[in-house]
């Protein structure tokens, strides 16, 4: 509770002096914790900060501190200046000292070990002899040097670690043999040897006896590590056998650890503990808190803070330190150069330094990019950079953690603006040299398929804008237009790398062309269209490039059912090039989708003019003749199609259509058969077998192939037609009933399912049943020549002699040729010929 008489103004104030902004919700929960019993199952021992370096772990552990003695709670705090085990259990005694709670058994013990060690670190310099003169059995200067060795490879002595790496196993457990040995010769007694071999297990029990009885004072006792990545290959797992085993005696059960460091913890290590500890992963500040704090250090200027945003890439420590500085500070660089120097201060070799400022310029890299992006004497260092805490893992590629990289990017471009972009302009030269090497194997209609070609392109193009400050929107224009126009997917991830570059290389129109797309596109299956008005709305365009995108846009249109857009696109892009055959073949689909057949056959007969041999456009208009019962034609169109493309599948399924409709089923088999090699997952190709099978009389064989088809799409409407006319044929009619009474709710408009349903109730003597199906058929196509002779097959059955006689002769009057014999099979696939449009019909 705030004292009595604290005005609001002065609350406020104390918050914006504090400069506590963001990590309200992570302080809190350590403070909730500290509420609650130890008893309590909610309760956590742990709790574990990480983020990369600069992201504020260091601030919220002082803050979580804080937090603690405000409740009462002893504190320690240990940084990776305690190196060892020792000094980590002496830095925390010191500190509870300080607070009135010394561990004085401990402290005892550890002034011991001091004392004893330095005895035999005197002793063993004493009895070194002049060089060329060691006597035989006595400590050597190697045999020192192994001693020491032996304490470096138990972790005990900081700073000899480098020598045990290099040592063999069996030469340091010798070195610690002997060592025992000649200190059981020097002190006058056992736990003395004890003490000064094995520190931890000596000094740890003392420890945390003391630390169970000073804890005994207080409600809490608080520990906690910073620098965690550094110091875990030394206290991890010490750490964890005072919380997981009393193999060293047990922690206080009011004790809470906090531990900050850049990496999560350890599975192989914590393994099913984890559960006991609370994990508080910290990323950079969302654009709201890093404006609250720069609010609080005074910046309130929109010009200001949007310079410091983006160079600051919202990472608190630089947001700090950018408020401190002020944004038109001449050595805003220093700021990256602290993040990068922090990111890399483990690591002392200049070679590696430079291979990870190289790496920072490609936005994800493996292998392969890394070589090309280091000097060559750096080429055998990439596991050590893939490794590192700020790199992150992508499945078989890797990218720095954003905020290190931008501080990276930012360090370079300050310092080294000319090596700057003569990297990237060499980058940019070896995925230009990769997509070059690809599309020798590619056809330009495969590249946006082919994800790899995609990459190329995308960092070839990345790389060429940051190398050129001055460049073009020109020269990605056409580029995102093709991306549109060819694999919508893909756009999306062309405008994140246009805003990427922009934000990297500070080009105000790529930086606000991608954020345009990106605002449009949602995620990678959103429908393109806004993505081409932003497009067609940029200045730059040229007429082949306008052309493009309105033709790609008309086509978006018209599979979205928008008939009247995608003509008032193709119009306008026939104003700008009246003899584009895209726009052509586009419209000559879009016509047939309207039934305007004469317009659509002229559409494709126009495109063929412009570009003869053309397969879309022969296949087009294959199709379009099947509409008009052309099949000749159709025929005709279709085979040239697939004897100059033979992957064209919908051109090989056409022509299926169009053999069922002349009644070749055999040759229709042929077609859908060659369609499903190219495209296994269309239910409708199925669907095609299917009919071709029941022409024939193979019923089993088509109930398999309406089975697959329904196994890719279960509420196909088509499928369950299919297989429910089928087993109409099989006399099955139950399952016959059930399947057309699944298409009819499926599509209540369809008629032939309705017919069908119909001749089922009239073969199973349901006559109402029969005519209320029959007459709804027929009352969407009054000329439906089968239903008309079904409905007067059921007037037979009644009869009514004069509406049966009616509905032939009606029936007749629509197909003069009508027979009994056309109840068969092959009159329904004929029918069926004529109704289906291979371009609109839903699977």
């Amino acid at each position: 509770m705030p004292e009595q008489g604290t005005s609001l103004q002065e609350l406020i104030a104390r918050q914006h002096r504090s400069g506590l902004v963001g990590r309200q919700a992570e302080l809190a929960c350590f403070q909730e914790n500290l509420r609650q019993p130890a008893d309590d199952p909610s309760h956590r021992f742990v709790f574990h900060l990480h983020g990369v370096s600069g992201v504020g772990k260091t601030f919220l552990l002082q803050q979580m501190i804080s937090g603690a003695r405000a409740q009462q709670a002893l504190t320690a705090y240990v940084t990776d200046a305690a190196r060892t085990v020792v000094d980590t259990m002496a830095a925390i005694g010191a500190e509870l000292a300080r607070q009135g709670c010394p561990l004085r058994k401990f402290d005892g013990l550890l002034a011991t070990y001091h004392r004893k060690l330095r005895e035999a670190d005197a002793l063993a310099h004493a009895e070194r002899p002049a060089p060329g003169r060691e006597r035989e059995g006595s400590p050597s200067a190697s045999s020192r040097v192994a001693a020491r060795i032996g304490l470096a490879s138990l972790g005990l002595v900081p700073g000899l670690g480098f020598v045990a790496e290099a040592a063999d196993a069996t030469e340091v457990a010798q070195a610690a043999d002997r060592l025992r040995e000649w200190l059981g010769g020097h002190f006058h007694n056992r736990e003395d040897v004890d003490l000064v071999m094995s520190p931890v297990r000596t000094l740890t029990p003392a420890f945390t006896k003391d630390l169970r009885d000073v804890a005994a004072r207080r409600s809490w006792v608080a520990l906690f590590f910073d620098d965690y990545e550094r110091t875990a290959p030394v206290l991890d797992e010490w750490l964890r056998a005072l919380l997981l085993s009393d193999v060293h005696g047990a922690l206080p059960g009011n004790a809470v650890l906090a531990l900050a460091g850049q990496q999560p913890l350890s599975h192989a290590g914590w393994g099913d503990q984890l559960g006991v500890v609370q994990h508080v992963p910290l990323d950079v500040f969302t654009e709201a808190e890093a404006r609250q704090l720069l609010a609080a250090k005074g910046i309130g200027d929109e010009h200001s803070v949007r310079l410091i945003l983006r160079e600051s890439g919202r990472l608190p420590r630089q947001l700090v330190l950018m408020a401190r500085n002020g944004p038109d500070d001449p050595h805003i660089a220093d700021v990256s150069d602290a993040t990068v120097e922090r990111a890399l201060k483990d690591e002392t070799d200049p070679v590696r330094h430079a291979a990870a400022a190289a790496c920072a310029l490609p936005r994800r890299f493996d292998e392969e990019v890394y070589r090309a992006a280091v000097e060559p004497e750096a080429a055998g260092h990439f596991d050590w950079l893939r490794t590192r805490p700020f790199v992150t893992d992508q499945g078989g590629t890797y990218q720095y953690t954003e905020p290190i990289r931008a501080a990276f990017l930012r360090r370079q471009r300050h310092h080294s603006p000319r090596r700057w972009y003569d990297r990237h302009r060499a980058l940019a030269g070896t995925f230009e040299e990769w997509r070059l090497r690809l599309e020798e194997a590619l056809t330009p209609e495969d590249r946006w398929a082919d994800d790899r070609w995609v990459e190329y392109a995308l960092e070839e193009r990345y790389h060429h804008l940051c190398a050129f400050p001055r460049i073009s929107p020109r020269t990605v224009t056409r580029f995102l237009v093709d991306a549109c126009a060819a694999e919508p997917p893909r756009i999306r991830r062309c405008a994140d790398m246009l805003a990427q570059a922009g934000e990297t290389a500070d080009l105000e129109w790529a930086r606000g062309l991608g954020q345009r797309l990106l605002a449009a596109l949602p995620d990678e299956h959103a429908d393109v269209t806004p993505a081409l008005d932003v497009l067609l709305g940029e200045p730059g365009l040229d007429t082949a490039e306008r052309v493009t995108a309105l033709v790609a846009r008309a086509e978006r249109h018209r599979r979205a059912g928008r008939a009247e857009d995608a003509l008032a696109d193709y119009r306008d892009a026939l104003q700008l090039d009246p003899s584009c055959p895209r726009v052509f073949t586009g419209r000559g689909i879009l016509y047939r989708a309207m039934s305007r057949l004469a317009a659509s056959r002229a559409d494709f007969t126009r495109a063929l003019e412009l570009t003869p041999g053309d397969p879309a456009a022969l296949a087009g208009r294959g199709a379009t003749h099947r509409l008009m019962g052309r099949y000749g034609d159709a025929l005709t169109d279709l085979q040239r199609a697939v004897e100059i493309n033979p992957e064209l599948h919908w051109a090989h399924a056409e022509r299926g259509w169009s053999y069922l409709a002349t009644r070749q089923p055999e040759a229709a088999f042929t077609a859908f058969t060659r369609a499903l090699g190219h495209r296994p997952d269309d239910s409708r190709l199925f669907i095609g077998r299917a009919c071709a099978h029941r022409f024939t009389g193979h019923y089993e064989l088509a109930l398999t192939d309406c089975g697959h088809a329904l196994r890719l799409k279960p509420d196909s409407w088509w499928a369950h037609a299919v297989r429910g006319a089928t087993y109409r044929l099989m006399e099955r009619y139950d399952e016959a009933l059930a399947d057309l009474t699944r298409a009819i709710e499926l599509r209540p408009d369809y008629d032939w399912c309705l017919a069908g349903r119909g001749e089922v109730h009239r073969r199973e003597g349901r006559f109402e049943e029969a005519l209320r199906d029959l007459d709804h058929a027929l009352r969407i196509q009054p000329d439906n020549d089968w239903a008309l002779a079904r409905r007067g097959a059921v007037y037979c059955a009644q009869r009514r002699t004069e509406e049966a006689l009616a509905d032939f002769q009606r029936s007749l009057d629509v197909m003069p040729d009508y027979d009994w014999a056309l109840i068969r099979p092959a009159g329904t696939y004929r029918l069926m010929g004529h109704e289906f449009d291979w371009y609109s019909a839903p699977g």
